[in-house]
């Protein structure tokens, strides 16, 4: 006799029991083993096969004049861009004869408004390469920017000189003054000598702080030419203490985990697999 509820009214049970999900993994743990370990395999032998590259960096301090403080020549972002642009990949080109067989370089800014960092990865057989390439980088930099630096520092010096010029004139002007009244000084009555002791007092007096002006004048030019700063390569090509990117140990350790979550997908999908070939006769 036919159920006159049909076959809706028969209980369905939707839950998963986890003894049903142990017994497939016990039933399939050669499956799960052999992705498992293969995954593993797999990652090792690519790990083992991946060279370890270190990070090469080269600092470069930019040019910048003194006067009460450091002045930028140039900005940061701009001479950045110029690297990026033009310099970094002549010199590839120069040193490798292809600009995409040579190291990469980036550049980023460090520190002080002047100073920057060139940054390459490579392996160390390889670091003599890297080093080369910074090295011309900085030289080719230093040479752009050369024109820019002492025409910046020859405006600030000018107003120097200029005065230095004036003082020196002064002066050449009173010590003739100076000169003549002691060729007086003897000459005429007691009066009149007075009067060109008096002139002559006051002359060296001027001259004095004239002088003195003309030393200050020329402290503030040798200090400026003397603290101004042209480009200067800090360091080159200093290696960093651990290797750069995914170490080996790295690869493994995500090599183990992504075995394991393969393995685990290949059990149950041979699991449904083998089900379905199963009941394929059943609903034939």
């Amino acid at each position: 006799m036919n159920d006159p509820a049909g076959p809706q009214s028969r209980p369905y049970d939707d839950e998963i029991s986890l003894y049903d999900l142990w017994d497939v993994l016990m039933r399939r743990l050669p499956v799960l083993l052999g992705v498992a370990v293969l995954t593993v395999v797999l990652g090792v032998v690519y790990a083992l096969m991946q060279p370890v590259e270190y990070e090469y960096r080269s600092g470069v301090d930019l040019p910048r004049i003194y006067s009460a403080g450091f002045i930028d020549v140039v900005s940061q972002d701009m001479v950045i861009a110029r690297l990026e642009d033009v310099l970094i990949p002549q010199q590839r080109d120069q040193l490798f004869g292809d600009e995409e067989r040579g190291p990469r370089v980036r550049v980023s800014a460090h520190g002080s408004d002047y100073s920057l960092i060139l940054e390459s990865t490579s392996t160390r057989e390889a670091a003599e390469h890297v080093a080369d390439l910074h090295e011309g980088v900085i030289a080719a930099m230093g040479e752009w920017l050369r024109p820019r630096f002492e025409q910046s520092l020859a405006s600030h010096l000018r107003p120097l000189n200029n005065r230095l010029e004036v003082l020196d004139e002064q002066i050449a002007l009173l010590q003739e003054d100076l000169n003549a009244l002691y060729e007086r000084l003897g000459e005429g009555d007691d009066i009149a000598g007075l009067i060109v002791a008096q002139q002559i007092g006051d002359i060296r007096r001027e001259l004095s702080r004239l002088r003195s002006s003309r030393t200050d004048a020329a402290s503030s030019a040798e200090t400026v030419e003397a603290m101004s700063r042209d480009t200067e390569q800090t360091f080159l090509a200093g290696e960093s203490d651990d290797p750069a990117g995914a170490g080996r140990s790295l690869i493994v350790a995500l090599s183990v985990v992504l075995g394991g979550m393969l393995g685990l997908f290949a059990a149950f999908f041979w699991e449904f697999v083998s089900n379905a070939r199963s009941r394929r006769p059943e609903q034939g």
